[in-house]
């Protein structure tokens, strides 16, 4: 199992992810706004500083990216359905 937060900086852009594999995660003390999964272009909405991520099944990845509230993020999922893509 593995699983993270991340803020990362680039010039003036600001990125925030939480990613888990294999298994869920609930992440906290996180920013507030709305994420989306890169992997399925699930959403989920944060408003206090919680994400719970649902098992993804072994192997599978779950990468959410904060889009909002001054973030640079993504507008939906990456990428289309393939055997290491789901």
């Amino acid at each position: 199992m593995l699983r993270y937060k991340q803020l990362a900086f680039r010039g003036k852009k600001k990125s925030f992810v939480c990613v888990t594999l294999t298994n869920g995660a609930t992440f906290s003390d996180i920013p507030n706004g709305t994420y989306i999964d890169a992997v399925t272009g699930d959403t989920k909405a944060v408003t206090n500083g919680s994400l719970s991520v649902s098992d993804p099944g072994k192997g599978n990845l779950r990468a959410y990216v904060l889009c909002d509230n001054g973030y640079t993020g993504i507008s939906g999922k990456i990428g289309e359905d393939e055997a290491y893509l789901k």
